[in-house]
Parts: C-alpha cells; structure tokens; sequence
C-alpha cells in the first residue's frame, strides 16, 4: 500500500521555476516572505498580538470589498482561513500555495457537483448527499495535489448545502478566489512585520538544487529518480 502514492510535485517542479525573490531589493523580498538567513518565529505573546490584528484586519478587508453582497455573511471559510494565515503562519497548510489553491479547487469542484446534482428532480432532500459528495471529492484532489487547506472543505460543504451560495454558481469561484488574494495580501503586511510570512510560495524545497540535481537524473519505470548513465556505462 506505500508503494500507492503520487506526488505531483515530482513532476510539476521540473517545470516550475526556482523562486526569484532573492533577486529582489531586500526592503521588497522583505514583505514577500523571503530572508537571507532562517529566523526564530516571535514569542506567543507576540504572536498572540499579530494574529489578532491579522484576523481582524483580514476579515474587515474581506467583508468591506462585499458588503454589498450578501451572501458573503454565510460563507464561513474566511475566518478559518485566517487562523492559519494570521496564527500557525508556520504550517503548510496555510502557505499561499495550499490557501490559494485548495479553495479555488474545492469551489470549482464543489460548483460542478452540485450542478450535476441539481438535474434530480429531488435536489433539495438531497443537499445533505450533495454536501458530503463535494467535501469527500474536495478533500481528495487537495491531498493529490498537494494543497490541503482545511477551510476549502467547508467552501465545499457550503456550495451545495447554503441555497444562497448555491444560487451564486459559477460566480461563488471569484469571490472565493478574490476573498483568498485579499487575506494573502493582508498576511503579507502583518505577518512580515516581526515574523515571516509565507515560509515558501510553491515547495519548502530549494528548486535551484533540485535542478542542479535533475541534469544528473531522469525518470524510472516506476515514478521516481534514477542516475543518468554515461555512454560507456550503456
């Protein structure tokens, strides 16, 4: 059963380039995450401090850009999302890649399923079905491609059981979209203040060594890496 794992990132970071912000002015890397030299995360009182005022300012900007939507006062994802953007800032699990990612996949998953479901003539006795349809398969494709991000499942749950939500189809992907950049934006203000925010944008892995290493390797019959051999070697 170990043997049965996928890992995207084994083919995706051959294509993804290595992270251009050491290029960049120190005072603009700064505010993007990026650091010379790895640093110590700040006291809990400290961070006890910044996560309140980044879930505040966060929530505050989401729900100014839609105060004049009102769906958006059932759509809970927002302040889960921000625990782990403005608090366990350190976790993968709220690193843009997964925040971004993990909520738009599960809104465009979530949006489509109970599309489908929505042809039964029985849909409304049947949201409950729906609901838990749409977080299993969410929940499913996040692990696969690497972006796990927990709030996505409730944006899932809510697609097929809020019949506001429901009735905003398509258009629910934006908000979720454009709700997720603007806690990112506001994550990378209060968070680069006295912490460090994202730990990395895509991997945790330093791409420009991957590279490096994979002019030396190539693919095998079963997924991974083997070592290139040379003329005489063949």
């Amino acid at each position: 059963s170990q043997s049965w794992h996928f890992d995207v990132d084994h083919y995706l970071n051959r294509v993804i380039p290595p992270s251009p912000l050491h290029h960049l002015p120190t005072p603009a890397s700064r505010w993007l995450g990026y650091r010379r030299e790895k640093r110590q995360d700040v006291g809990n009182v400290l961070g006890a401090w910044w996560s309140l005022l980044g879930a505040f300012c966060g929530l505050a900007v989401v729900a100014a850009v839609f105060n004049n939507t009102a769906s958006i006062q059932t759509h809970k994802p927002p302040g889960a999302s921000a625990i782990l953007e403005y608090n366990a800032i350190r976790s993968p699990l709220g690193q843009p890649r997964n925040a971004l990612l993990g909520h738009t996949f599960s809104a465009i998953i979530a949006v489509g399923i109970t599309k489908l479901f929505q042809y039964h003539s029985e849909f409304e006795r049947l949201r409950w079905v729906a609901g838990a349809v749409c977080c299993g398969v969410s929940s499913a494709v996040m692990l696969l491609t690497g972006t796990v991000h927990p709030p996505g499942g409730a944006s899932a749950v809510l697609a097929a059981t809020s019949p506001e939500i429901t009735d905003m189809g398509w258009y629910f992907v934006g908000l979720v979209m454009w709700g997720t950049t603007l806690m990112l934006i506001v994550g990378l203000v209060i968070n680069n203040i006295q912490r460090q925010f994202p730990m990395y944008w895509w991997t945790p892995l330093d791409l420009r060594v991957s590279k490096m290493e994979d002019v030396e390797t190539r693919p095998d019959a079963r997924g991974g890496l083997e070592k290139k051999r040379t003329e005489e070697e063949q």
